[in-house]
């Protein structure tokens, strides 16, 4: 069981640290081939339309994985619908955008880019069956195979000087191509048929994780599309550019964890002290290698984006150093929505997710104008400080997961990082090199104070750690 359990995270990190890597190369292509406004204009597109490809697939994905059983007649009824509702948001959305862009290219480009919804929805009964049966291999294999063509394709067009169409020709590769992976390894017909009252029992038992993940995709997206409205496409992309930083690390490490923690979590929803118990540990591990992570980010941001960028990107660093920290914040409650879900009382945030949502944008339409990107930077933290005890407020009313529980679980973390701050503020200024030998030094000082520390705090932290794979 323990091998089984680490064979099935080593092939959800192989996919997810392999999605850094290839996004990397390819984001720091972008950044030396793309203006920021080129940049911020394709990161506009794609990201109404991927709000609601992940809206569609919120509704449909997580329940059918939460299902006791899923037959045939499930599988026509999730696919035909996914199929219907993504063509007819294809018609919707490309009629919007000759009618209110003025623009004869963004009207092409909107209308190419919302075939990314269709790809993405034909994927979702796949990718359901696959993580009930633990077959992440493949779902790894896909997404890396996507990744790569997406990736090279949208350096062709980047190269050839298409400017924000890279952007959209990286995002529909990607999805073709994984579809394409899906069904060559699961050949299966699947004939039309639509079982409506299964249908509207999956939609019913969705809807609140649909809320959930529309807030925060929102949040996400969202907040690109209100800076472009108030600050500009230039302002877009600073904010982007010090949001891929964070995204890059983030969705690839918590998507991860979210695919493998959500049936584990649906399994003990019967035996809450198994649940908590393992809510707990996994918070603590998430911690252990997430909190420095992205506090180290915040402590050398102006290396990064200066040595790995270049000097165009200056005005992205603070914006950097405030979403660093915000991302460390949410480290501490980042299975609380999975669990919620798992136990099926995801009705208990969704109004605090809703209002924290909408109270961000509104900061950052107010103050976009103002202060450009770092409106938004400030807005996501001031949400984020927010909606964290609000989570776990509704942890504790579905599991009894209480503050005790939470300050057990992240103490350590914190508690070291912030030693790890100190030091590398106290060492960094002295160590007289410069460039990359400045940001390589000052990573390694910042490691092992932050090893030190945790040890100190924890000395028994490898043997407590393992037994998460080995007792639970």
């Amino acid at each position: 069981m323990a091998n089984h359990r680490l064979i099935t995270l080593g092939w959800i990190f192989t996919e997810k640290f392999g999605l850094i890597f290839l996004s990397m190369i390819t984001f720091v292509v972008y950044a030396r081939l793309l203006t920021p406004a080129e940049l911020g204009v394709g990161t506009v597109i794609i990201a109404i339309v991927e709000l609601i490809g992940i809206i569609y697939s919120s509704v449909l994905e997580d329940p059918l994985v939460r299902l006791e059983r899923l037959d045939d007649k499930h599988i026509c009824t999730a696919f035909w619908a996914a199929v219907i509702v993504s063509l007819a948001s294809i018609v919707v959305i490309s009629l919007l955008a000759m009618l209110y862009t003025p623009s004869p290219v963004l009207r092409w480009m909107t209308a190419v880019a919302s075939v990314k919804i269709l790809f993405t929805m034909m994927a979702r009964v796949y990718v359901a069956q696959m993580r009930r049966s633990g077959n992440f291999k493949m779902l790894a294999s896909r997404t890396l195979l996507g990744k790569v063509f997406g990736g090279v394709g949208g350096v062709v067009v980047a190269l050839l000087g298409f400017g924000a169409w890279a952007v959209i020709a990286q995002a529909l590769l990607m999805e073709f191509v994984a579809i394409v992976v899906l069904m060559l390894c699961e050949r299966r017909r699947i004939p039309f048929h639509i079982d409506v009252p299964f249908l509207r029992e999956l939609v019913k038992a969705g809807t609140p994780v649909a809320i959930n993940t529309l807030s925060s995709q929102t949040l996400q997206r969202g907040v690109n599309v209100v800076l472009g409205m108030t600050a500009g496409a230039n302002a877009v992309g600073m904010f982007n550019m010090a949001m891929r930083i964070i995204d890059l690390p983030r969705s690839a490490i918590y998507n991860g964890l979210m695919s493998y923690a959500l049936p584990v979590f649906a399994r003990r929803s019967a035996e809450p002290s198994r649940l908590l118990g393992i809510i707990g540990d996994s918070t603590a591990i998430s911690g252990f290698l997430l909190t420095p992570l992205f506090i180290g980010i915040a402590l050398t941001a102006n290396d990064l984006i200066l040595l790995i960028f270049g000097a165009k990107w200056t005005e992205a660093i603070p914006l950097l150093q405030v979403l660093a920290c915000t991302a460390a914040i949410g480290n501490t409650a980042m299975y609380a929505t999975t669990a919620l879900v798992a136990v099926n009382s995801s009705h208990l945030t969704i109004k605090a997710e809703v209002a924290t949502t909408l109270l961000a944008l509104v900061l950052v339409y107010g103050f976009g104008n103002l202060y450009g990107g770092m409106a938004a930077a400030l807005a996501l933290l001031a949400r984020m400080l927010i909606i964290t005890p609000l989570q776990i407020r509704g942890l504790n009313a579905a599991i009894g997961y209480g503050w005790r529980r939470f300050l057990e679980s992240n103490y350590r973390s914190v508690i070291a990082s912030l030693v790890m701050v100190a030091t590398v503020l106290f060492v960094s200024p002295r160590l007289g090199f410069q460039g990359y030998l400045h940001l390589v030094c000052s990573i390694v000082v910042g490691a092992l104070s932050y090893a030190v520390a945790y040890s100190v705090l924890h000395p028994r932290w490898p043997q407590e750690f393992k037994t998460v794979f080995t007792a639970r």
